[in-house]
């Protein structure tokens, strides 16, 4: 008990010469890196909000046209009408005009009666909190929302949505300082698109956040500001989060030091820590973790060594059962890895995969093509003929990665090409898909698609588009182009949801490129996306109508840009080409 209480004593007299020393290095340390760290911080993400911010815009206004102006303005000035549901009433008399070539036009818009307005203002409404509750989602931002700033130093509340608590709806008003907030400021004097961003300490009644904004501009003015925040003190945690395991660190070090003096000041440790090391050597050649056990029992005393000695008997006792559960994991994992074989080869039967797909059609050359980011994916491609002179084709991206999103795209298939044979046009096809999906999507899963149909005989394609990419066309003895046709709302985002079709003639000799958003948005190692520009710049370069060949030209072009960065996303592609 003695030489204990003096072996106390000593570390105790190393400890107070060893461990302040230490401390005041660690704070000095800590206190230079925060401050530098805390602007690091804001500068770094500057580039990752703006691409959201220009995400987020897109996603939320679907046009630049002037009846925004008008929707906001109505929001703005009816708050509680907007915000309530659409009732019956109002949905009946907005269908009495479904038909009018000139629906949501702004001109329809302002000549129509106060409930079809009412009507528009609530579903166009719905649409854009629907999609900015959906930005925050995919962002991961604290906060995304849309304002109406003033040039009285007020902001409007237009739509937003709050990960952190914070509950504020349309209409609810927010003090901007001029002097404080110059680039609020400036966002109103100068009337640019540019993203601007600023630490805003009374953004909330309680909160500091780094926000960024997007100004809204049509003909000029400035209508409203899409921005997204992060909770500043976030960063703060997890820097603090960061000194102090460094604290920890050092103080650890500081114990070491101290255990290693009084080693060297206590000779009896050679003897249990020599026993210990041949202990150790044995049980790697033999794996006896029983014989382990027995050994370290001998090793007597209240120090470290006892501690470490049954340490090292209950680290061989895990070793011996981890190997042995290693042993089921791994036959699980085999298991598990054969069923997504099994899988893989399940959706990949599901989709066309044998070419010439037909043979004893000489009108046209069509190539289809799915490589999933993962054993098996949430893309799709499907086409089939309806009758003998027209042609239906998909190409579709279920939201998410995996099993689910290969059960989701199953299903989704399956209702188009149903709906597609019962000889339905293609925005009656989309809205029956959404329709049946919207009835029971409790994984709130959704998915993009693109659905045309040919008629074989003159060429011309009637088509309609859910939310997903362009198609990019090449008439004969031209070049690629992106068809930016008119976008509707995602499947199994909003119930009730109409899908308007268009169409368009591919000539003979011309071709029809459709795909998904993994080729445009395959990304290498430096964070840069391949890019529609690129994808029609490759298509220009093949010297041949063929789709297959046109589809592995783009698929080596992706390769060659990613690298060795690893595939994110499905990669899916169809092409079609008119023979002349």
């Amino acid at each position: 008990m003695k030489k204990l209480k003096k072996r106390k004593k000593l570390i105790f007299q190393i400890s107070i010469i060893i461990v302040p020393v230490f401390l005041v290095m660690l704070a000095s340390v800590v206190f230079s890196m925060a401050e530098s760290t805390y602007e690091a911080y804001a500068e770094s993400q500057n580039s990752n909000m703006e691409r959201q911010l220009e995400q987020i815009e897109e996603s939320v206004f679907f046009s630049t046209s002037s009846d925004e102006r008008w929707y906001i303005d109505y929001w703005e000035k009816y708050p509680e009408i907007v915000l309530s549901d659409i009732t019956p009433e109002e949905e009946a008399a907005f269908d009495e005009h479904i038909e009018e070539p000139d629906l949501w036009k702004p001109e329809w818009l302002l000549a129509s009666s106060e409930i079809v307005q009412r009507f528009c203002a609530k579903s166009h409404y719905q649409s854009v909190d629907y999609s900015v509750e959906y930005e925050a989602h995919q962002t991961h931002a604290d906060i995304v929302f849309v304002l109406d700033v003033q040039d009285n130093g007020k902001a409007v509340i237009i739509s937003e949505y709050s990960n952190c608590g914070i509950s504020r709806r349309l209409g609810d008003v927010i003090d901007f300082s001029p002097e404080e907030h110059t680039v609020i400021q400036d966002i109103l004097d100068k009337k640019s698109d540019k993203i601007v961003f600023e630490r805003f300490d009374d953004f909330t009644d309680s909160e500091d956040f780094y926000i960024g904004y997007k100004p809204y501009i049509i003909d000029g003015e400035v209508i409203a500001v899409v921005g997204l925040a992060y909770e500043w003190e976030t960063f703060v945690e997890n820097t603090v989060a960061v000194m102090r395991r460094s604290a920890m660190i050092g103080l650890y070090g500081v114990l070491t030091a101290a255990i290693i003096l009084y080693m060297l000041l206590y000779f009896k440790a050679v003897d249990p820590l020599t026993r210990i090391q041949r202990t150790v050597r044995d049980y790697i050649a033999d794996k006896n973790s029983g014989a382990v056990a027995e050994r370290m029992s001998r090793i007597k005393g209240n120090n470290e060594f006892t501690a470490l000695a049954e340490n090292i008997s209950e680290m061989t006792g895990e070793l011996e059962r981890y190997n042995t559960e290693n042993i089921r994991l791994a036959a699980e994992r085999e298991r598990a890895s054969a069923e997504l074989n099994m899988a893989k080869s399940i959706q990949a039967s599901q989709l066309p995969s044998d070419f010439p797909a037909f043979p004893d059609r000489k009108e046209f050359d069509i190539f289809a093509s799915m490589t999933p980011a993962k054993e098996v994916g949430g893309d799709f491609y499907d086409f089939f003929l309806i009758d003998e002179d027209h042609l239906a084709m998909t190409i579709a991206d279920v939201s998410g990665k995996g099993v689910p999103a290969a059960l989701f795209m199953m299903m989704s298939k399956m209702l188009i090409n149903n709906y597609a044979t019962m000889g339905l046009s293609p925005h009656e096809v989309l809205e029956k898909t959404n329709e049946t999906i919207c009835k029971n999507n409790k994984q709130k899963m959704f998915v993009t698609v693109w659905f045309g149909i040919l008629e074989i005989s003159t060429g011309k394609i009637t088509a309609a588009n859910a939310g997903h990419e362009y198609p990019v066309i090449r008439q004969p003895d031209g070049s690629f182009e992106l068809f930016k046709d008119k976008h509707g709302f995602v499947i199994g985002g909003m119930k009730n949801k109409k899908y308007k079709e268009y169409e368009f003639t591919l000539q003979k000799g011309g071709t029809l490129f459709v795909y998904t958003d993994g080729v445009p948005e395959a990304t290498n190692a430096a964070e840069e996306m391949f890019g529609t520009e690129r994808l029609v710049d490759t298509l220009n370069a093949v010297d041949s109508d063929s789709p297959e060949e046109l589809l592995t030209a783009v698929h080596n072009a992706v390769n060659g840009f990613v690298g060795e960065a690893p595939q994110f996303d499905d990669l899916t592609m169809l092409g079609i080409t008119l023979s002349k």
